[in-house]
Formats: structure tokens, sequence, C-alpha cells
């Protein structure tokens, strides 16, 4: 009999289970989700996704709720040109009384003595501007502007993925050619629409789903096949997002709550390839399986204060739950009858403690650092593998990400990141085969902001902003030897690694 069996048994039941979803409830998966491998948007992906302190798009309820009680960048920029038409609208008037443009307001227009940088050369001036910037005003508060009006935001957003992973390990559909492209949607909607509480209040919502065109494919894995943790199959799955954010103290505090599930349904399971004899064998029956929505709650901080922003971020572990599956098998070379249960616990994703610290030493430039501490020690294996194959452990993981952004002009940023994610597994020199590398991870990325009051023709028409975001990610993946205890041609000894180019293009429109 084979030792290939479900979860290691003696016997193999292959299950593959299409879970076709019919209730969309609110689903977060973080640390082998889209998101977290590739960024939940353009914005975060192209600053390394080190955002925790800072974020303030529909992603926030993905790498922190909290920033949804934040301005978003289109409150800003709106705000800071209703000041400038407001000072372009006082300088037509000179007669104004405190009018920018009085001379009696400001001093003379010519000073007759140069200013104190205008005969420095450039690099100085840069230099001192960066001193000033880290020694002067550090702690001052500055309040922000504001829009005189609410505004709502609605994001959509596609990314391409195509792991080059090497390995020369058995090969099996799980391995093969592996796909991670997605395309996701944002919404944020401003509560103060509804009734003005004088503090920013939003309701967001984030949805990545597969580019391949599958809602959801499970498999109740065995852990002896070769498999990638965090790449291809194991990735293909919806992650969906909500979260309320507030903003408690004016400009400085802000907290929110959110919720995560996945999403409950129904489908079927279809037993096939049971060889416990070398003629074909064939199952005779077919079960519903009931998939259980398990709903948690993430939970964010963000402080402000001068230059410094401080963020934390908690998700709660998520995974497949069912119930066992009473299922029967009839072979037809000797007419015995096989039950078993099925218990699943697949597509797990660890709880996730999130800190993030940045500074902006002035109006352009935002550096920013961000650690995530994932729990993968809480992974378990199914009810059926747990009593027949070997143990499995998974390793906590703390992740490391740098970010920066400098916007060149007010509608134009480029961005810049590095990272480093630790592999949750375990040398596996046994009967296990999970796949997964340590990475390195590089990325850049802009955004432009299109404004209609910048072009004649679309002045009347483009009322509201609209904001370009890019990102390209490049994915190194370390080199893992694996040399088996006792290697056989079913269990050798193998190799993989590999890279990873993405690049991610998103466009959010305001109303």
């Amino acid at each position: 009999m084979s030792r290939n069996a479900l979860g290691g048994a003696p016997l193999k039941f292959k299950a593959v289970i299409l879970c076709v979803l019919i209730t969309c409830a609110s689903t977060e998966l973080f640390a082998g989700s889209y998101g977290d491998i590739y960024g939940a948007h353009p914005s975060a992906a192209g600053m390394g996704n080190a955002v925790t302190s800072i974020v303030n798009n529909s992603s926030a309820v993905f790498y922190n709720v909290a920033g949804l009680g934040r301005l978003s960048d289109a409150d800003l920029f709106i705000a800071n040109l209703e000041k400038l038409e407001k000072e372009k609208e006082a300088a037509a008037d000179p007669t104004k009384e405190g009018n920018p443009a009085d001379p009696a307001a400001n001093g003379p227009i010519l000073t007759p003595e140069p200013t104190k940088d205008s005969d420095l050369k450039w690099y100085k001036r840069i230099g001192y501007s960066l001193r000033d910037g880290f020694t002067k005003e550090v702690f001052t508060y500055k309040p922000l502007l504001r829009p005189t009006r609410v505004y709502h935001e609605v994001s959509f957003q596609a990314a391409y993925a195509n792991p080059t992973l090497k390995n020369n390990a058995p090969q099996n559909d799980n391995i093969k050619n592996p796909d991670d492209s997605f395309a996701g949607l944002g919404l944020t909607l401003n509560l103060n629409e509804i009734f003005d509480i004088g503090r920013t209040i939003r309701f967001g919502i984030n949805a990545l789903v597969p580019a391949s065109g599958n809602l959801l494919v499970v498999n109740d894995q065995n852990p002896t096949v070769p498999r990638y943790l965090q790449s291809g199959k194991s990735n293909e799955r919806p992650t969906i997002m909500g979260g309320l954010g507030v903003e408690l103290w004016k400009d400085r505090l802000f907290a929110g709550i959110g919720f995560t599930a996945l999403a409950g349904g129904s489908g079927a399971i279809l037993l096939k390839d049971v060889p416990i004899s070398p003629d074909p064998v064939t199952a005779n029956s077919q079960v519903i399986l009931e998939l259980k929505p398990l709903i948690n709650p993430t939970y964010g901080l963000q402080f402000t204060y001068g230059k410094f922003s401080l963020g934390t971020s908690y998700k709660r572990e998520t995974y497949l739950s069912a119930d066992p599956i009473p299922a029967r098998a009839q072979t037809t070379l000797l007419g015995i009858q096989l039950d078993f249960d099925l218990a699943l616990l697949d597509q797990y994703n660890p709880r996730v403690w999130s800190y993030g610290l940045a500074f902006r030493p002035n109006q352009r430039w935002v550096l920013s650092v961000d650690m995530n501490r994932e729990l993968w020690s809480g992974y378990q294996l199914s009810r059926i593998k747990k009593n027949y194959s070997e143990p499995l452990y998974l390793h906590d993981t703390t992740n490391v990400k740098f970010g920066t952004e400098f916007a060149i002009l007010p509608m134009v940023k480029v961005r810049g990141g590095i990272g480093r994610r630790p592999s949750p597994v375990p040398h596996m020199p046994g009967e296990n085969n999970w796949m997964d590398n340590d990475r390195n991870i590089y990325s850049v990325g802009a955004s432009y902001i299109f404004n209609g009051r910048n072009f004649k023709f679309l002045k009347d028409r483009l009322r509201n902003p609209v904001i370009f975001d890019i990102a390209i990610t490049n994915q190194q993946l370390r080199s893992v030897e694996v040399n088996k205890y006792i290697p056989t041609s079913r269990n050798p000894n193998y190799n993989y690694g590999g890279y990873i180019w993405s690049i991610a293009f998103s466009v959010s429109f305001f109303f």
C-alpha cells in the first residue's frame, strides 16, 4: 500500500474541494495573502509596505485600520489648492486689508541685502535644509489644512506577478508555473457626509481577488507533497477587508477597528485516485462541504506629533474551517468500502503584530520603518494528518521594512523601499515538503495627482482629482537545499530558489 496517503496515512485519498462562495462576508488574509506578499496598494508597495504609521487610503484596512481616520492625500491636495485660490483672489484686490500682496503687510518687495543662503552653493543649501529638517521644530504642532467639504474614494488596481521559481523537487500541479497576479477594489466613505462631528471618521473596504478567474480553490493539503507556502495555489483566494477609523485628537491621534472572516459557502468534495491495488479505483460517493465563516477583529492606532508618526496594528489569525465530512470510497477489485473523516485546516494566516515609525523632516520627505511579528507557530494540521503524519512546526518570524517618499512637485511623488522577510518553514529532512524562502525585497514607485484645474479643457469637467499609483517590486528568494534523512525516489533531496518581479498599478477617484 502507498505511503503517500492523505496526511501520510497508508491509503491515499486526494480530495479536491471546489468552493463557490455564496455569501460574501468580510475577509482578511494576512501573511500568505496577495496583500502581504505583494502589497495591498501600489502606494504602499512602492515604499516596501512600510506604512503602518502613515497609511491613509482604502488600503488602511489591511495595514492599519486607524489610518482611515486620517486626511487622505486628496483631502490634503484639495485643501492646498483651495488655499492657493484664496490667495490669488486676495492678490487680485490690492486694497484689501491684510492682503499678502500688500507691501505694508509683508514688508518691502525687494530687500536691499541678499538673503542668508543666496550666496551658498546648491549642495550647501540642501545640506542646511536637511540639517534644519532634523533639528528644528521637530515637536512643533502645525494644524493641517482641510478641504471645505468631505470626499469619498474608490480605487481600482491590478497587479502582475509571475514568480520565477527554480526547483528540482518532485513535480506536481502545486509547483508548476505559479501565477500570483490579482486585481483589487477599494472604497472609503467619509461619514461626516451624514453627520459632521468635526473630526474625520471613515468606513473603508478593500478587496483583492485572483486574476486566474478562480474565486476560491481549497485543497486539504498533503504535507508530504511539495508545495509553496506563500506562492501559487496557496495564495489563490479572495481577500476582503473592512473597518472604521476615527480621528480622536485633531491631527494627532487616530484609532480604528476592523473585522475579518473567511467567506462562508458550500460546494462538493470529489474522491478520486484511491490506489490500494494495481487496478483503477473509483469513488462511489460525493458529499456536500459546508464552510463556516470565522469572524475576527483587527485593531489599530496611529499617533502623530510634530514630525514623528507612530502606528501599531493587531490582526487575529484566520483559516478555513469545515465540519468533519463522512465519506465512503469503494474499490472495484475487492469490493471493500472505506470510511474516513476529513477535517480541514488549510490556507492558514498567522496572528500579526505590526509596529511603525515615520519621520517627516520637511514637507516633501517621508522616512518610514516597520516591523511585523507573525506568529506562525499556531499552525495545526487537520485531524487526520495530525494522527498519521509526522509533526509539522512553523517558526514565528519578524519582518523589517524601510520606505521613503519624496514629493518632486505637489502632484508628483516618487517612492522606494527595502525589506527582509524570513521564511516560517524550517528545514524539512523528513516526509513533509512545505517550501518557502527567505526574501530580500526591493521596490520603487511613483504617484501622480491628475487635477482638472491645471488643464483648461478639463477645468469645468473634472471636478475632483484622480490619483495614479504604480509600483515595481523585486523579491530575491534565497536558495534552499533540502537533505532528507532517508532519501528515496519519491522523497529525494532537492533544492529551490528564484526571484519574483511584480508590477502594480492603481487609479483612485474621489467624489
